[in-house]
């Protein structure tokens, strides 16, 4: 198996929806009682700590930035179709008795409406 392959492979694991709350509570739990652990750097999970929050912000920010996006696409994309829809069809009106420009025309199918 291949470097590239194995990555592939890898799924990113995301914890709760609570893990900035848990992140946090832990790390004033510690401080407030004095806690120390071997090979526990617990100055990096208090920045941990301000980080997750900090990058949740903008990932939240980010998303609702996206979910704007796609929604104006969508509608613009949809008032694009309808336009080309109502041309096809007036060239389909105005030349249905030219065998060589409906083929031509026909070619820009399929018309059908899918579900959204």
């Amino acid at each position: 198996m291949t470097t590239a392959t194995k990555k592939r492979d890898k799924r990113t694991y995301y914890p709760s929806k609570t893990f900035d709350d848990d992140l946090e509570a832990f790390v004033k739990l510690a401080k407030s009682e004095g806690w120390h652990f071997s090979g526990i750097d617990l100055e990096q999970i208090a920045r941990d700590a301000v980080e997750q929050r900090v990058e949740r912000g903008e990932y939240v920010a980010a998303d609702a930035r996206f979910n704007e996006m796609h929604e104006q696409f969508g509608l613009a994309q949809e008032a694009r179709y309808q336009r080309f829809a109502a041309a096809l069809n007036a060239a389909r009106a105005a030349f249905r008795g030219n065998e060589t420009i409906m083929t031509q025309l026909n070619a820009s199918r399929p018309l059908a409406r899918r579900a959204a």
